[in-house]
Order: structure tokens, then C-alpha cells, then sequence
């Protein structure tokens, strides 16, 4: 038997979980009923139908966890509220029930199924008949329709007046299933700590490899050592059992040979990402009252930065340990099973983070299920991915050398270059990783691009995000051998509680998480607490050793969260927030959340974590986070009202002070209000719809006040589609929601009175209208400045059929790097202006530069931008302009047959099929819709652009085939995404250059400077 989607074909939820068996037909069962239901009914005043109506919409509410359900009876649907009724009271509702016409998935009384119910419940001679749809429903679970029908008018008939909702309709034999059979299965723990097992490791293999880390290595006997003299440092500095120790480093051996030495000493380990803020890190260390830190020297580093935000923190640098003299010997202190291993902090609603303990046993459980159920014997290589705060790190460190396999520490360099982790896999003949979805498909993209052998790799873990079955499906097409597992759980389940291992895709259109672990149970209960029957959907909890202790030095939370166990007196269950249901053969399935709590790149954070903060910051007044998915990578977008003078630049620096990166909004929408529910509440739907292009009411004293600045407002409001009285002479077109297509409408709505550059030049309201009263002398430049003045310099050249104005996002987080940038505004764009040739347009730039006096400079071209960046850095190089460097933007150089071929067709193509073209490689579906003058002039840039650069760079292709000696003399990035599939070697760039590195970003698409620019901006800024 196996499940599929719970999804209705046409669309929705089902009211009744889908428990398949392949079959098809309606099937017929009848059940006896113990319960006088015409006895109940003439207690209650009314009839038989009514009864089984008000039983049947109890059973619906049970199975759909929805407190209003609609049920069809009579030929309509009923919309029953069950609230908080009693028997009595919600049969007397049935009468009165609202009827519609809404399709309804389960009917009750007279009839049978009509053409779209699922199940049809009747009474008929005394007995209970269920009619049900087989390719749904199978026999067992009709059965078990029935026992809750009947459970349910047992209830009523024994207290007519206890609400009706809420009570569990599980009978004894599903209710033990539930919460044992579906649970792992009981396993007995050897009484060894992991570190004793680790060290029992060393005495058996103390030659064999244990760590690698780029050139660095210990064999398990120096690992073994050299940890137990970090122990003895700790006990000598006065460590107790269960005191906390930080381990402040880089992802390298040191931060392993730490963890083992506080664990062997009986300590507490707790990561510390030096790389977070030091008020994040400070706060950390006063809640877990933290003395003592182990540290490399980037972490002692940080510590001396935190000054009295944490004072009496006493330190040891792990590699002076060993220096130190210290024994190398065992410290054989005791620890028991129940006593204090790890804490690692997560995101917290409250505003401060929480600090989850979790205990030796627990770690010990899971870190026996991994070693189970991804295959880890001695000599299994294992890649440690993941940084410190993210728990998965600690089982990557520590499974490998319970079984004698080795752990290889990848860098942090590899994993930004997908090509460089790729290679590290080969190289190191890694055979079991676990990485976040989001990596994974960027790691499985670039494996589709260039098909790479990886013979030794033979599991992957995918865990932190939800695993999409189409991902799953392209992994399998790709590397059909490597097992993949889908691993699910929480920190304050000290990890993973379930795993999915997979050998082939799964059937449905969801990725199950998978059975429980061993020692770990899992149950899928109500509001209550009590199991909902199987396959409903409900809050999924947990029980057993894989629990945490709580959060440190919180009671009241930890109280929140770890609660009495009703079914197993005197335990505790963990509420985890997440909502699921149980499939026919005994796996886990998510569904989703029921707060506001996400995941993003795989660390879990509380939006109302960051909201807290937001609200902190000095002139905000309101504000919500909402995450955006657009893309399907999940997005945090900040919306808050304040003084229309608060940018968001300093509401991103204030977050970032506290805040790891990952919990710092990508995107920023002001609104004078935020938008509220009929009970109050922020409207987050509201804001997910509107949050595109927001603008505010108009001071008086910013009105424009010129005809000009009237007529441009007018323009202005015409083409963002906003009223005239919104827009303000002090106001920016882009910072308004204008982009480089609405500049252009508002140029032609403008009858050409400005141009594009001049836009992008003075695009403030009342610039631009002094521009348009100031009569234009001679050409307009080429050169139009994004950003303020600053130390260093960047000139981008666009896309063709492009402008300066695409680069203003990217121009934006440079400025806040300390960056100018200017953008290239190629001759041709505007009516009556000739095109020019790339290297005419290279020396108009080279021209303007030194007229400006700039410094050294460095060049972003983009797609075909990039033949007119080559050819400026060789003039300017020419005429003794120092270029730091030329950034190569998703383009490779192919060869000058291809090259040439291209722009012949490109020259064929129509002024629609241009546009078309455009649309569809940017994702900008309006362009499609831009009237025959904006395509025009669409087309005829993009055409230009297109057979210009071909010609280029076919010419320099050429030339460089006869002299290879002559090849550009400036260090070349060539930068790519891993979703833009372009064919061809982007080393082949150093035909024409000395000096090329290549960079792969994750995602992006083919125009990724507008749609990662933070991202850009930082592969800019490092050089």
C-alpha cells in the first residue's frame, strides 16, 4: 500500500485523508451500531439524521483539524461551526445550518455519493453504511470512518451536554499504534558516552586518518592526545560537570580537538560562530553563564572585542594547549548519561535568542541512528559541511569516529565555489554528506551542466529545508546510485528524529520525512494532545531520550515548549510547532508551520525574533517580516512604517549589529500604516500582495511647485501607476519602484524631453525637471554616476538592449561599501542618437574617466557588455589608467565562427521576437505588453548590442588564435550562477586574458546583478 497527495485533481484539501490502495469503484460496508441512536435522538428532540449529521460533522472536524467543516446533506452543502457546542446544542444546529453550494468531500443521511464526495455516511436498518471512493479510501481505514462515527455517538449519548469537539475518537487499538507502533522502535544504549567510543576508536585504528582539513591532518592517536590535553587544561582551569565552555573558531581541527576535550572533560560544548555579531555572540554567552572559551586566533580575536559586554570570560587558544604541557593522557572523568553534552541557541520569539541543552544521551542516539541509517563503517569518509551553530555540524564531527571513518572539513572557500566542492568530493573520495535543499540544487545543477563522475560518493542527507520531490526526481535521473535521505528534526530533539532513505523518487508529489529513529517518538496529535486519527494533519510532538533538557536559564519558555506527557506519566513531550500527518505505511509527512517560524538556508529562525529587534531601532513605529518565495528559495522581506526620512540602509546596519546574516531581511518596503485583519492583527497576506512599489501621501511642503515639476509628476504617476498626489519633488523614480522599462515609458511620455541617462542621472523629481528647463549643450554623456563619491571605483557595462539603470541595485549596496559606481548609458538608446561601435564606445568611457580624475577603476560587464568592458580596460590600460580588475558577468567567449553566426541571426530577428527574447531571459513578463515605439527602440539596442559584441569578440578571438601573446594584461573574474545554463568553458576566457579566475554563484538567473546584488556586490568588493 503507499500514499499519494492529499490533494483533490481540481484542486484543495480533502476533508478525508487519502489512504490509497490502487483500486477504484465505490465500495459498500456496513457496521453495526451499539449505540440507540433513535433513543438519542427523541432525548435530544430531534431525528435520526440529525444525530448522525451532528456525529459525522465531529468525525470531519477530527479529520480535516478545521473547527468549521462543510458537509453535503440533502442534495446541499451545510456549513456546520462546531465551536465549542455541545451534543445538544450542535444537534439542534443541524436544521439551521447554512446551506450552499460549495463542493463538499464527505455527505451524510439519504442518498449516495454524488459526483464529487470522497465518503457518503448513512443510517440504514440499524447499522452504519459507508459508501467510499476505493482510489481513496481502502477497506481497513473505512472500517476505522466507522469506529470514529460510532465512538462519536457513544459520547454523545453518555453526556449530551459536553462539547462536542475536541474529544479523541481513537479507539484503543489505533490510539496504542500511535503511540508506540509508529514511534522508533526501543533501543539499548551501550553505556559509553560518544567521546568514550570515539577514544575507544583511537585505541583500536590510533594510525588511521581521523580529521583532514586542506593540508592539515591527525591520525586518531594525535587527534586522541591532543583532545585530552585540551581536557586537562579545562579541569586545571576548575571545570565542573555540565559547566560551559565556548568554542570560539574557524571550522577547522582545532574546533574539533576542542569539542572533544570539553566533552571528555565533562563540560558543556557550545559553538560559537566567530563571524556573528559580538552583541549576538555576548548575549549567548551571558544566558548560558559561560566562563571559560577555547579559541583559534580569529576567535580570541572576537573575544577581545566584547569588552564589558561580557566580561570574565577566561580563554585558552586550542593550538598553546598542547604547548602547554598538559597530559595527553585520558582525564577518565565520569559522566553519566543524563548529564549536560551541548547547547546551541536558535532563533527566539521573544527577541533573545534560546539556548537548547541537550543531554549525552540523547546526542548518543542520534548519533547511532546517522551511523545506522547512512551506512558508516570504518574508513567512511564524510564531509563536515555545516557551520558550528548549525547542529548537524556536531554529528558530521563526531559519527565518523565512533565507527573509525574519517571526517574531511571542507572549507568554506569550496563551498561558495559549487565547481571547487565538487572537486573536493572527488578528491577526497567523500562518500557521505548532508547539505540544506537550497545547496543541494545548486550542487545538482552544476552536476547537470557538466556530468562529473563521483564513483566513491554514495548517500546524501538533505535536511534544514523542505526536500521538493522534483529535486528528489532530478537527483535520482542524475545520480541514480547515491542513496538520498531526507532527514527531519529539531534542535530540542537533539537532532534528526526521522529519516527517509531513498534508493529511487518517491511516488507522490511529497518527500516523506521519513520513520522515526530508534528511541525516538513521534506522534501527530491535537490541540489536546491527543493523536488525531491516522492520516489527519496535526501539530507533530515528540517523546522519549531524544529530548532536550529545555532551554538554559529559561524557565518559562522551556515550561512553553517541554510539557507533562498525558500518555506516559511523569515524561514529557516536546510541542515542535511543525504540522504533519502519517502516511499508510508508517512515514512522517510535513505540512507546515503553525507560527511564525521558518527556515532559511537551513537555520531556523522566529520572524518575530527579528521583528522585536526592527522595533528596537530608534523611529520605527511598526513592523512585520513576511517570507517571500517567489523563486522557490524562501526570501525575508522587512515592511515597516516610520518617518518617510528612515532609509532602510540604517535599519539593515542596526539587524545586522545583533543578528546573523541569515535572519537580516533581503528586501524593504516602507508604508505610512502597515495594513491590519478585522481583529487587530498585522494582515500578512495583505502585505505579501501589496509589497511591490509603495509610496506614500505627499508632505505639503514637498508638492511640486514648478510647472515643469507638475508635468513631470504627472508623468511620473502615469507610469508607476500611482495618484499625482503621491509623488513629491524630493521623491526618486527608482527608489518609487520605477525600473529601466518604466523609465523608458516615461521618457516617451515625456515626448523624449529627457533621455535615459538623464533619468538615471538626476533621477530626485526636481533634478530632473531643472534638467528638462536647462537647454542640453553638446552630447550627453556616456558616464552616468549611481552612488556618491567614494575611495574606490566601478564602471558597469550592460546587457545589450540594456542601461545604467539595471545596475542601480547593485550601485546601492556598493555605496554602502564604501564604493562609487558608475553606469554606462550606450549611445543609440534614444531616438535620433546613433549606435557606435565597442571599441568607439570604449574610448568615450575611457574619455570621461579621465576627465572625472578618477583612480584606479575596475569594470563589470554583463552578458554582451562584457566585449565593451574587455575593450575599455585594454585602452585604458593603454593610456596608463590603472584597472584593478574586470568582472566578467555570465557570458563565455565561445569562437569566432560561433560568434559571428550569432550576430547574423540576432540582425534576422524581428522587433517582437526581440522583445519576446528579452521577456523571457529576464523574467520580465510586461515586456512582452510595451507599446510598437518602446519595442522599436527595444530591439534596435538589443540587435545592436548583440551583432556589435559578436563582431568584437570574434575579432579578438581570432587575433589571439595568431598572437597569444598578446592577452589582457588585468586580472579578469569570470562570474556565472549556477541556474544560467551557458554553453561552453569559462576558462576559455584566458585566450584572451592572463590572469582569470572563475566564480559559480548559487542562483540568480541570467541577470543576477538585479537580482542578487548584495551577492555581486561582495564578489566585487573582495577583488
Amino acid at each position: 500500500m503507499t500514499v499519494v497527495s492529499d490533494h483533490r485533481v481540481d484542486g484543495g484539501h480533502a476533508a478525508i485523508p487519502r489512504w490509497a490502495t490502487g483500486l477504484d469503484g465505490i465500495a459498500e460496508h456496513r457496521f453495526p451500531v451499539a449505540t440507540a441512536v433513535a433513543d438519542l435522538a427523541a432525548s435530544l428532540g430531534a431525528d435520526e439524521d440529525a444525530v448522525v449529521f451532528a456525529a459525522h460533522a465531529v468525525v470531519v472536524g477530527a479529520l480535516s483539524g478545521e473547527p468549521v467543516v462543510t458537509i453535503g446533506h440533502g442534495g446541499r452543502a451545510r456549513v456546520v461551526d462546531l465551536g465549542r457546542r455541545t451534543w445538544r446544542e450542535l444537534v439542534a444546529l443541524v436544521p439551521l445550518a447554512p446551506t450552499g453550494s460549495a463542493r463538499c468531500d464527505t455527505s451524510v443521511g439519504e442518498g449516495d455519493l454524488d459526483g464529487d464526495a470522497i465518503v457518503h455516511i448513512g443510517l440504514e436498518g440499524g447499522a452504519l453504511v459507508v459508501r467510499c471512493r476505493r482510489e481513496w479510501v481502502d477497506d481497513d481505514y473505512a472500517a476505522r470512518l466507522a469506529d470514529y462515527h460510532r465512538t462519536a455517538l457513544r459520547l454523545a449519548a453518555a453526556d449530551p451536554d459536553t462539547p462536542a469537539a475536541g474529544r479523541c475518537l481513537l479507539g484503543d487499538d489505533e490510539l496504542r499504534h500511535q503511540l508506540t507502533g509508529l514511534s522508533g522502535a526501543p533501543r539499548e544504549l551501550p553505556d559509553r558516552r560518544v567521546h568514550q567510543l570515539v577514544a575507544d576508536t583511537a585505541a583500536a585504528r590510533p594510525d588511521d586518518v581521523a580529521v583532514v582539513a586542506g593540508l592539515d591532518r591527525l591520525t586518531y592517536r594525535q587527534l586522541d592526545e591532543r583532545a585530552n590535553q585540551v581536557a586537562h587544561a579545562l579541569l586545571a582551569d576548575g571545570l565542573t560537570a555540565e559547566d560551559v565552555v565556548a568554542v570560539v573558531t574557524e571550522r577547522s581541527i582545532p574546533w574539533l580537538v576542542a569539542v572533544l576535550g570539553v566533552l571528555k572533560a565533562g563540560g558543556c560544548y557550545l559553538p560559537v560562530e566567530p563571524h556573528f555579531p559580538v552583541e549576538r555572540i555576548a548575549a549567548m554567552l551571558t544566558r548560558s553563564a559561560c566562563g571559560l572559551a577555547l579559541t583559534d586566533d580569529v576567535g580570541r580575536a572576537v573575544l577581545d572585542r566584547l569588552g564589558d559586554l561580557a566580561p570574565g570570560i577566561r580563554s585558552r587558544v586550542v593550538d598553546d594547549v598542547a604547548r602547554a604541557g598538559h597530559p595527553s593522557t585520558d582525564p577518565a572523568v565520569a559522566v553519566s548519561a543524563g548529564q549536560l553534552a551541548y547547547i546551541y541557541f536558535t532563533s527566539g520569539s521573544t527577541g533573545e535568542p534560546k539556548g537548547v541543552m541537550c543531554e549525552q544521551e540523547g546526542m548518543l542516539n542520534h548519533v547511532l541512528a546517522k551511523i545506522d541509517d547512512m551506512g558508516l563503517r570504518a574508513g567512511t569518509v564524510v564531509a563536515q559541511t555545516a557551520p558550528q551553530c548549525f547542529d548537524i555540524s556536531l554529528w558530521q564531527l563526531l559519527a565518523p569516529l565512533v565507527v573509525g571513518g574519517t571526517v574531511v572539513v571542507v572549507s568554506q572557500q569550496a563551498l561558495l565555489d559549487v565547481e571547487q566542492f565538487v572537486g573536493e568530493l572527488d578528491r577526497r573520495r567523500v562518500e557521505v554528506a548532508q547539505l540544506v535543499p537550497s545547496y543541494l540544487e545548486v550542487l545538482l545543477g552544476h552536476l547537470e551542466r557538466g556530468p562529473r563522475a563521483l564513483p566513491a560518493l554514495r548517500c546524501v542527507s538533505a535536511t534544514g529545508e523542505p526536500l521538493k520531490a522534483a529535486l528528489v526526481r532530478r537527483w535520482f535521473a542524475a545520480l541514480p546510485e547515491v542513496l538520498l535521505v531526507n532527514a527531519y528534526g529539531l534542535t530540542e530533539t537533539c537532532d534528526d528524529t526521522n529519516h527517509e532513505v531513498m534508493s529511487g523518487p518517491p511516488p507522490g508529489a511529497r518527500v516523506p520525512l521519513g520513520r522515526a529513529i530508534p528511541g525516538a517518538g513521534v506522534h501527530v496529535v491535537d490541540g489536546n494532545l491527543m493523536p488525531v486519527p491516522l492520516g489527519a494533519t496535526g501539530e507533530i510532538v515528540f517523546s522519549g531520550r531524544c529530548l532536550a533538557r529545555g532551554y538554559v536559564n529559561d524557565p518559562v519558555r522551556t515550561a512553553q515548549a517541554f510539557t507533562a506527557n498525558p500518555h506516559d506519566r511523569g515524561r514529557r513531550i516536546y510541542r515542535s510547532g511543525d504540522f504533519g500527518r502519517w502516511t499508510p505505511d508508517g512515514r512522517l509527512e510535513f505540512s507546515g508551520r503553525r507560527d511564525t517560524q521558518v527556515k532559511i538556508r537551513g537555520f531556523r529562525i522566529e520572524i518575530e525574533e527579528i521583528e522585536d529587534r526592527l522595533l528596537r531601532v530608534p523611529g520605527v513605529r511598526e513592523a512585520a517580516v513576511i517570507v517571500a518565495d517567489a523563486t522557490g528559495t524562501a526570501r525575508l522581506v522587512a515592511c515597516y512604517s516610520a518617518s518617510p526620512s528612515l532609509a532602510p540602509g540604517p535599519l539593515v546596519e542596526a539587524l545586522a549589529r545583533t543578528l546573523p546574516d541569515y535572519m537580516v531581511p533581503m528586501d524593504w518596503y516602507w508604508l505610512d500604516v502597515l495594513p491590519l485583519t478585522g481583529n487587530g492583527k498585522v494582515d500578512r497576506n495583505e502585505l505579501a500582495r501589496v509589497t511591490g512599489g509603495l509610496h506614500r501621501v505627499v508632505p505639503r511642503d514637498e508638492r511640486p511647485r514648478t510647472d515643469t515639476e507638475r508635468r513631470l509628476a504627472a508623468a511620473w504617476a502615469a507610469v508607476l501607476g500611482v495618484a499625482p498626489d503621491r509623488v513629491g519633488r524630493t521623491d526618486d523614480f527608482f527608489a518609487s519602484g520605477g525600473s529601466s522599462l518604466s523609465a523608458l515609458q516615461l521618457v516617451i511620455a515625456l515626448d523624449r524631453a529627457c533621455s535615459l541617462g538623464d533619468i538615471t542621472g538626476h533621477p530626485v523629481l526636481a533634478d530632473l525637471a531643472a534638467t528638462l528647463d536647462t537647454a542640453p549643450t553638446g552630447p550627453r554623456p556616456v558616464l552616468y554616476r549611481l552612488t556618491p563619491p567614494a575611495g574606490r571605483t566601478l564602471v558597469c557595462f550592460p546587457y545589450a538592449g540594456g542601461n545604467a539603470v539595471t545596475y542601480l541595485p547593485l550601485a546601492g549596496e556598493l555605496a554602502a561599501l564604501g564604493w562609487a559606481v558608475y553606469g554606462v548609458e550606450p549611445p543609440g538608446r534614444e531616438r535620433g542618437e546613433k549606435p557606435v561601435p565597442v571599441s568607439e564606445l570604449a574610448e568615450l568611457v575611457a574619455d570621461e574617466l579621465a576627465a572625472l580624475g578618477t583612480g584606479p577603476v575596475s569594470l563589470w560587464g554583463h552578458s554582451t557588455g562584457v566585449a565593451a568592458a574587455l575593450a575599455a580596460a585594454r585602452l585604458l590600460r593603454l593610456r596608463g589608467h590603472v584597472v584593478d580588475r574586470v568582472h566578467l558577468g555570465a557570458q563565455l567567449p565561445g569562437d569566432g565562427v560561433g560568434r559571428r553566426a550569432q550576430a547574423a541571426e540576432v540582425s534576422e530577428l524581428s522587433d517582437r521576437e526581440v522583445v519576446r527574447v528579452l521577456a523571457e531571459e529576464s523574467g520580465r513578463a510586461e515586456l512582452a505588453f510595451v507599446d510598437d515605439v518602446q519595442q522599436g527602440l527595444l530591439a534596435d539596442a538589443y540587435r545592436h548590442d548583440v551583432v556589435a559584441a559578436c563582431h568584437y569578440l570574434a575579432d579578438a578571438l581570432d587575433a589571439a588564435a595568431l598572437d597569444a601573446g598578446d592577452r589582457l594584461d588585468v586580472p579578469v573574474t569570470v562570474v556565472l550562477v549556477a541556474d544560467d545554463d551557458l554553453p561552453g568553458d569559462p576558462w576559455d576566457w584566458s585566450r584572451l586574458a592572463r590572469d582569470v579566475r572563475v566564480l559559480e554563484l548559487p542562483d540568480g538567473g541570467h541577470y543576477f546583478p538585479a537580482s542578487r546584488p548584495a551577492t555581486v556586490a561582495g564578489v566585487v568588493a573582495k577583488g
